[in-house]
Formats: C-alpha cells, sequence, structure tokens
C-alpha cells in the first residue's frame, strides 16, 4: 500500500501540474523513474499504471515521452526480475537528477579484451550478456545460456558469478567502496554449442580463454607417458599457429616454443627438434592471417573434445577448480 501511495503522490505531480517551478514536472517524471527501478506497484494498480505511461510516451507533442518510455521499461523490468536492491550512489543519484539515465561499464574478455557498453539503470547480468553474445555473432538461445560475467575483486583473488538476473548497476555500487579497481570479466562457462569461426570477435575470444589451459597441459594425455608421432606433429601445428596468430612469419625461438608447448611435452625431444618440427608447419601456415590462425587452433575437435570434457568433470575436482582459475585469472590470459 505504502507503495502504491507513492506512485499514486508523484503521478499526481506530473499530471496537471500546475507549480511555479519550473523544474517541478521534470523532477517529478525523474522520481518515478527512480521509483519504477526499484519498487513494484501492486498487481491493482499495475495496470492503470502501464496504460498512463503508454498514453504519455505515444502521446504527440508531450514533452516527456522519452523519460514515460523508459519508466515503462523500467516498471517492466522490476516486476520481471524484483527490482533494483542496493540504494543508487550518490554519484548515481545526481546523474538521474541531471537527466543521465546510463553509464558506461567496463567488461573484460580473456586476454584483457576491453569492450564498454552502456548501462541503463534497470540493466542486468542477462542484457550484458545478450549483448556480448550478440557482438560475437551468437544470437541463439541455446548459445547465450553458456556465458557468465563474473565480479572480479581483491586482484583476482575473489571471483563471483553474477546471477542473470542481477541489476548490474546493483553490483558497481555495492562493489566500489570495497574495491574501487574490481572488474567485470567474461567467459564462456558452458562448452556444449559449437564455435562461429567467421566471427572475429568470437574467435579471439575463445582462444584466449582456451589457450592458459592448453600450455599448461591440461588437455593433454600420455598413454604410459610417451608422446606418439601423431601427437608431436599436432602439437606443432598447435604451436605454428600460436605464432602467426601473433601475425609473427618467422621461425620461433626455442624460448617462443617453450611458452606454446606444455612443459610436460617440451622435454619429450630436444628442443631443436621442436624447431625443425615447427618450422615445416610454419612454411604450410603462411598464408594465414593472425584470425585464421587462432580459428585453426581451436578447429582440431580433439582439442575442443577434451576441453569439453575438461569443463565438465563432476563433481567438482581440484582439475575443475584449477582450469577455472586458470580461465580466468588475468595472470594466465592470452597475449
Amino acid at each position: 500500500m505504502m507503495k502504491d501511495e507513492a506512485y499514486c503522490q508523484i503521478l499526481k505531480q506530473i499530471t496537471g501540474n500546475t507549480s511555479s517551478k519550473p523544474d517541478s514536472c521534470q523532477r517529478g517524471w525523474r522520481l518515478l523513474y527512480i521509483l519504477t527501478a526499484f519498487h513494484r506497484c501492486s498487481e491493482v494498480l499495475k495496470p492503470f499504471l502501464l496504460k498512463f505511461l503508454q498514453d504519455a510516451s505515444r502521446s504527440q507533442g508531450v514533452v516527456f515521452q522519452g523519460i514515460a518510455r523508459a519508466c515503462e521499461q523500467n516498471l517492466r523490468k522490476t516486476f520481471r526480475y524484483g527490482g533494483r536492491v542496493v540504494p543508487p550512489s550518490s554519484m548515481e543519484l545526481k546523474a538521474t537528477v541531471a537527466g543521465r539515465s546510463s553509464k558506461r561499464q567496463l567488461f573484460l574478455f580473456p586476454g584483457g579484451i576491453k569492450r564498454h557498453l552502456k548501462i541503463k539503470t534497470c540493466s542486468v547480468a542477462l542484457d550484458v550478456i545478450e549483448e556480448l553474445c550478440y557482438e560475437m555473432g551468437l544470437h541463439r538461445l541455446e548459445a547465450v545460456d553458456e556465458y557468465a560475467v563474473f565480479l572480479v575483486t581483491e586482484r583476482g583473488q575473489n571471483v563471483r558469478p553474477l546471477n542473470k538476473r542481477e541489476y548490474i548497476l546493483d553490483i558497481a555500487t555495492e562493489a566500489e567502496p570495497v574495491d574501487s579497481d574490481y572488474s567485470l570479466w567474461f567467459r564462456r562457462v558452458v562448452w556444449t554449442q559449437t564455435l562461429k569461426f567467421d566471427n572475429e570477435l568470437c574467435v579471439t575470444m575463445h582462444y584466449n580463454q582456451v589457450l592458459p589451459d592448453y600450455r599448461k597441459g591440461l588437455m593433454n594425455t600420455l598413454p604410459g607417458g610417451k608422446v606418439s608421432e601423431q601427437q608431436f606433429l599436432q602439437i606443432s601445428k598447435l604451436s605454428a599457429l600460436q605464432h602467426r596468430a601473433k601475425d609473427i612469419r618467422f621461425t620461433p625461438s626455442i624460448h617462443e616454443l617453450s611458452e606454446y608447448i606444455p612443459s610436460l611435452l617440451f622435454g619429450k625431444q630436444p628442443p631443436q627438434a621442436w624447431v625443425t618440427m615447427v618450422t615445416q608447419h610454419m612454411q604450410q601456415v603462411q598464408t594465414l592471417n593472425p584470425h585464421q590462425a587462432k580459428a585453426q587452433f581451436l578447429g582440431p575437435p580433439t582439442l575442443l573434445t577434451k576441453y569439453r570434457q575438461l569443463c565438465s568433470l563432476s563433481p567438482p575436482t581440484p582439475l575443475t577448480k584449477y582450469r577455472l582459475f586458470c580461465s580466468l585469472s588475468p595472470a594466465h590470459s592470452a597475449h
């Protein structure tokens, strides 16, 4: 009842406002914008409130068409996701009073790729995931379900996945006083859908997420502790592709190969033997651009099959915890 009373009082202020103060009606609309983001009205009032906002947003010549439409969107999201739960920061309140209803928020892809998105008052994690997936050319709901946003604080020591219904500005408002250097990371967490190799951002994102695990040797199995000839060839090719992905055409050094090849495997033959094998593959990948090299690196079915198996181990084991750390930690990002 109190919430309905608040709504009615604001509607009274913005309807037929005769105040001598020129910004009285404008302030009423901005207060309504805040209220619709945080609190539901009753089911009894809901249809009348929505009708009022729809009429105001569609009426020709009405000054407050834009904010009326925004209030309607806020209210619908509040009914869908429950409404904001963290009181807005002083900075957000000042911005809202000044008529600014969004902020640019940084999101980090694997490898440190930066994406700034326009976050509105009622943007939730699902909105972010959908927008970033759309940029990667992923439009199917099944694909969107495989990605998540993580809140990272204390220089990567605390990593928390966001519920898709959580409001981004609630997360930011709580995180800023605790750790002003907090960050929001975008990662793939489920691996059932096929990759989209024609989208450069999609390929780079997955390449950067898979590469640290590959270099740690988490996707290699050695029956009897021996490396087969086929494995030597595949590892050499993957090393050449990593080198070409950095847009380098000349032969990699032994030091570079020691980074490209899992340490467990690097010692299975003399360094010069690796140089010889990778050099042969470098001749084959010379014509590839970095995007194509990354796509081919992800291409071997056995590689991605092993990665999917690695990501779906159940119940959780130390290996899965280690894989999650590698996939999320900035120290293990690809460059």
